[in-house]
């Protein structure tokens, strides 16, 4: 009888142990609360193999190693990764049918970024989000719209209404023509092209648009390959028979579930997925086609033109097969006009582009690709714009 009564204490400490693992599991009660989850584990398996003989004792000292060894890694990780501080509005960003994720409703979104180490503000900028759920940007309320199409770097992410790039272009034309900015965070060139077969702007951009503008660098193949887990909800296109073709989310039932548990290990995040995120040929091939299909639909739908904005790779595509150069002959081949934007000799003369502590544009970097575009559009088909916008 004494020996049974020993016993329920440790059985009783196991049984909160796994309770504990349940809670981490369910709730994510902290950044860090994989790391408990491994922790949990390994005293609850030593727990169990310290109860048991022979070969079931054995396989759970086993499994208890594995536990600790997957708590000293994830430790290290959790200790080694860099993360900023972000806080925003409720409401910024939040699920949203076909693109995937989008402003709630209309109004101002506050936003701000700091580097956790040294405290120090990267970024602190208000998001105005009009009726149509667009950045907004102020021009002529009517006429045929010049439609920008694009991720952060269009939508203006860490920078305040008046700095974004839709609004500068607007603001050299003398806010003469209408200017629309479809751009939002992590976008790319699947939602260019969803909203384009969906319609879904259509009441806001009008009947009679004059340029379509989707500004874009070979890293977004990342996110037409769905890899990013942040585009999880985001439209997934894949090749059959040749065309381009919807297949639904990027991720979907135990697929996401299991990129969900993988995300929250620090582990993965900093030893595993920089690797998987490496573009491949079929990435990068997958990346222009969709683009291409987006150019050809915009000139049968809309009977616009597309101008493409292209900022070179920085090394993304070696190992791919492709080069900035082949990308851009590609695109000019299947209809659209590609302008670089790299700004490389501002860079190179010391001009300040990024936004400090991360590689957003700055205002004065959309000052100049503003100024770029509305060069191209002035010598190369001054009928885009509206009579008296010189």
């Amino acid at each position: 009888m004494s020996r049974k009564l020993s016993r329920k204490p440790s059985y009783a400490v196991i049984f909160i142990l796994l309770c504990l693992i349940a809670l981490m599991e369910a709730r994510h009660p902290f950044p860090t609360f994989r790391l408990a989850t491994f922790i949990f584990a390994f005293l609850a398996l030593a727990g169990m193999a310290s109860r048991l003989r022979g070969k079931l004792r054995g396989g759970l000292a086993v499994l208890a190693s594995l536990a600790f060894g997957l708590s000293i890694i994830e430790a290290t990780a959790a200790i080694r990764e860099t993360k900023e501080l972000y806080v925003v509005t409720n409401g910024e960003s939040v699920p949203q049918p076909i693109i995937g994720w989008g402003p709630e409703r209309a109004g101002r979104f506050h936003a701000e970024k700091t580097d956790p180490k040294s405290g120090v503000s990267i970024y602190r900028a208000d998001y105005t989000i009009d009726s149509n759920l667009l950045r907004e940007t102020h021009s002529v309320e009517t006429g045929p719209a010049i439609v920008f199409f694009g991720d952060s770097f269009t939508f203006g992410e860490g920078l305040n209404d008046a700095d974004t790039l839709p609004q500068l272009f607007a603001d050299l034309l003398g806010r003469k023509q209408r200017v629309l900015n479809l751009g939002f965070s992590g976008y790319g060139p699947p939602q260019f092209f969803a909203e384009l077969q969906t319609g879904r702007f259509d009441g806001a951009i009008g009947a009679q648009p004059r340029l379509f503008i989707f500004m874009t660098m070979a890293e977004h193949a990342e996110r037409t390959a769905c890899k990013p887990v942040w585009a999880r909800l985001g439209p997934r296109y894949a090749l059959e028979n040749g065309h381009v073709a919807l297949k639904g989310a990027c991720y979907e039932g135990v697929r996401a579930r299991v990129r969900e548990w993988l995300e929250n290990m620090a582990s993965y995040r900093l030893f595993i997925e920089p690797y998987l995120q490496k573009g491949t040929h079929e990435d990068v091939e997958l990346y222009v086609r969709i683009l291409l299909a987006a150019v050809s639909l915009a000139k049968e739908k809309y009977g616009v033109a597309t101008l493409i904005p292209y900022i070179p790779a920085d090394g993304y595509l070696n190992g791919t097969g492709f080069s900035d150069d082949e990308i851009i002959q590609r695109l000019r081949d299947g209809g659209a006009m590609v302008v670089d934007v790299s700004l490389a000799k501002d860079e190179a003369a010391g001009a300040k582009l990024h936004i400090e502590g991360e590689g957003h544009p700055m205002p004065l970097a959309n000052r100049l690709r503003a100024s770029l575009l509305a060069e191209y559009i002035e010598n190369r088909m001054p009928w885009i714009l509206v009579a008296g916008v010189h």
